[in-house]
C-alpha cells in the first residue's frame, strides 16, 4: 500500500556547513578571536522541493528553518528546528543529514514544528597546518514533530559524521561521510543509513562563492531506490556580519525530488 518514499532534500545547514566547514590562512585572526571567545551564527530561510515520486500528483515541501550555534576554540553547539509544511500522496521518511526529520504522510497536507536537532563538532586544530580541515559530529534528533500529523516519525534518532576539506588557492574542495542509526517507529521498518556527499567550491572574490555538491544516501526503507541529489549554490558575504546562500537542485532517483531549491540568511556576533 505504502509503495512511494522520499528521503528528502540536504536543507540549509548542510549548505552552511559546505561554505563554512574551514577557513583558508586569510582568517587566521578571526580564528585566534574565536579560541578565545564565544561566537554566535543564527541562520533562517526557506527550502522548496516537489516531485512526484511516482505517483499522478506531486508532493511539495516547504520548510522554514532556524538555527543557531555558538562557537569558541576547536568546539561547536548547534540547535535547529524549524516549520513544515508537507502536501501530496508520497511516503515523507526523513531528510537524510539535514537538521529536519519529515513526517510519514500518504496523502493529505499538513504543517507544523519540524523537529528539534542538536549537533556538537570538534574540529581538528592539529592538523590545519598540513592544508586539512577535519570535523567530528555527533548529532541527536528530538522528536518533537507530530506524529499524529505525519511531520516526524516520533523517534529519537543518532548520528554521527566526518567532514573533510583542503584549500587550494580559490578552489575547495570538501567531502563528508556519516552513519545515522534511526528510531523505530510502530508500523514502520525504518533501517539504519550511510550517507555522504562530495563537492567543490571556488572564492570568485573575499565576498562572493559558488559551489556544487553531489550528496547519496541508503534508504530508510530497503524497498525505495537510494536517494541521488545534486545542488548547486551562491554563497555571499553581505557584511561582516550578515551573509547569504541562495541554492538550486534536482534529484536523480524516484526517491528524490524533481527539482528545488530555498536561501538562507545568517548573522553572527559578536
Amino acid at each position: 500500500m505504502l509503495n512511494r518514499f522520499l528521503s528528502g532534500r540536504p536543507f540549509l545547514p548542510m549548505l552552511l556547513a559546505a561554505f563554512g566547514v574551514c577557513a583558508p590562512p586569510a582568517f587566521a585572526a578571526q580564528d585566534s578571536f574565536g579560541d578565545v571567545f564565544w561566537q554566535y551564527r543564527a541562520s533562517t530561510g526557506f527550502d522548496y522541493s516537489s516531485g512526484t515520486y511516482g505517483a499522478a500528483t506531486p508532493t511539495e515541501i516547504w520548510y522554514v528553518p532556524i538555527a543557531v550555534r555558538a562557537s569558541k576554540g576547536p568546539w561547536s553547539f548547534k540547535v535547529a528546528t524549524g516549520w513544515l509544511s508537507v502536501s501530496g500522496p508520497a511516503l515523507l521518511v526523513d531528510a537524510g543529514t539535514a537538521d529536519a526529520a519529515l513526517g510519514l504522510r500518504t496523502s493529505g497536507s499538513a504543517t507544523g514544528m519540524a523537529d528539534l536537532n542538536f549537533s556538537v563538532t570538534y574540529s581538528v586544530d592539529s592538523l590545519a597546518a598540513h592544508n586539512i580541515f577535519l570535523d567530528l559530529t555527533a548529532r541527536l534528533k528530538a522528536p518533537t514533530a507530530s506524529f499524529a500529523k505525519g511531520l516526524g516519525t516520533g523517534e529519537w534518532d543518532q548520528a554521527v559524521q566526518i567532514d573533510l576539506s583542503s584549500v587550494f588557492g580559490k578552489f575547495m574542495p570538501f567531502a563528508f561521510v556519516g552513519y545515522k542509526v534511526a528510531g523505530r517507529p510502530a508500523g514502520f521498518s525504518l533501517r539504519n543509513v550511510v550517507y555522504g556527499e562530495v563537492g567543490a567550491q571556488y572564492a570568485w572574490t573575499d565576498r562572493i562563492s559558488t559551489g556544487v555538491m553531489y550528496d547519496v544516501r541508503q534508504a530508510s526503507i530497503r524497498t525505495a531506490e537510494t536517494p541521488q541529489e545534486l545542488t548547486g549554490y551562491v554563497a555571499l558575504k553581505l557584511s561582516e556580519r550578515w551573509s547569504m546562500t541562495v541554492y538550486g537542485g534536482t534529484g536523480f532517483s524516484a526517491n528524490s525530488p524533481s527539482a528545488g531549491g530555498g536561501a538562507t540568511l545568517s548573522r553572527k556576533w559578536p
